[in-house]
């Protein structure tokens, strides 16, 4: 099933069906991420903002796949996979970049000295420069032999045979937690004081899990619904701070290399501690909700839904017996049982979003 904005876009997302194998869930999530980077690939040539940030974003949902599936690839395919399409995505951004960034420096001018306003056009000037050459080097890596080789191989994935006729149901939360131990373990490192590099990891590590989720949403519910929205807030809040340094970064080095007139070096610099405060103010408010998050234990909640909804998924739901409709037994059927156990699921005491079932099947591969 795909999620489409209007009839006549591409589709923007991808869910998988729980009663489908492995294998054909991995091919079709592969050739969808290709489709969609083809899809946009024409109209990011032409240099246009919205199909650069959409072809980012096929990237990585792309990325994404890859690495849901990455136990049924073989080797040399998913370290080509894991070295090109982080490429396209970065290229992509460091257009996508330069966009952003003028946008903040257009809108923190109106917090400095008025004065020094018209002092920002040698800035702007320079981004946009830069970004003619980041896409022009986009624009090459697009028409590359790399780049076709890499569409190839995704059109074609090599899967393996051993695990790959396991219905996605029963497996898909074994699937998703290696992305959800990959966040857990960059949000201990997260703290006011943590590097940038942290705040940023722990960003990418959000939306591989974001999107992960988003793809077996058959077997989510109400949980599943609530922390895809807390996933997509934090990746917002994440995603301005991010912003928020490499502009700083970009400032930095501009009046560091550039040659630009004294009131223009003036209105850096203001824009610079403009920026600073945003930043200090925007690490704080991470901290905060990626703490809130971590005590919810949203993922341990999720994941324990998805495995139960995979379970009943497998369960064969027979119709009640001519015995026991003739007794007038009250006990529920299977079906009724399914039901009630989605609905109310069972407490727990865990406090860990690395909580994990005793039942739990461990993964073949």
């Amino acid at each position: 099933m795909v999620e489409a904005s209007r009839s006549d876009a591409p589709p923007r997302r991808l869910t998988l069906s729980p009663g489908e194998t492995v294998a054909d869930a991995a091919r079709k999530a592969i050739a969808f991420g290709a489709q969609s980077l083809l899809w946009h690939q024409d109209a990011a040539e032409s240099g246009d903002e919205e199909p650069l940030h959409q072809l980012r974003v096929s990237a990585r949902r792309l990325r994404a796949s890859i690495e849901l599936f990455s136990n049924l690839i073989y080797a040399a395919q998913l370290k080509l996979y894991r070295r090109d399409i982080p490429w396209i995505g970065a290229q992509a951004g460091a257009v996508r970049e330069c966009d952003v960034t003028a946008a903040l420096i257009g809108a923190r001018a109106a917090k400095i000295d008025p004065d020094l306003k018209a002092a920002i056009a040698p800035m702007v000037e320079a981004l946009d420069q830069r970004r003619k050459s980041e896409h022009a080097r986009l624009y090459e890596l697009l028409a590359s032999k790399r780049y076709r080789n890499l569409i190839a191989k995704l059109s074609r994935p090599a899967i393996k045979k051993i695990g790959a006729d396991r219905v996605l149901g029963g497996v898909a939360a074994q699937l998703i937690r290696p992305a959800t131990h990959g966040a857990a373990r960059l949000g201990k490192k997260l703290d006011r004081d943590a590097p940038t590099l942290v705040f940023h990891k722990l960003r990418v590590r959000i939306k591989r899990l974001r999107y992960e989720l988003e793809m077996v949403a058959p077997l989510g519910g109400k949980r599943h619904k609530k922390t895809l929205a807390r996933l997509e807030a934090l990746q917002e809040l994440l995603g301005l701070y991010h912003d928020v340094t490499v502009a700083s970064a970009w400032l930095l080095s501009y009046a560091e290399t550039s040659a630009a007139p004294p009131r223009t070096m003036l209105a850096a610099g203001a824009m610079i501690q403009s920026l600073d405060s945003r930043e200090n103010k925007l690490r704080r408010r991470c901290v905060r909700a990626w703490r809130r998050f971590e005590r919810s234990d949203a993922i341990r909640d999720t994941l324990e839904e998805i495995r139960r909804a995979g379970r009943l998924a497998l369960m064969p739901v027979s119709a009640p017996t001519a015995a026991a409709d003739a007794s007038g037994s009250d006990l529920p059927n299977r079906s009724q049982i399914a039901r009630r156990e989605l609905e109310d699921p069972p407490q727990s005491n865990h406090n860990s979003m690395n909580s994990q079932s005793a039942t739990e099947a461990i993964p073949t591969e």
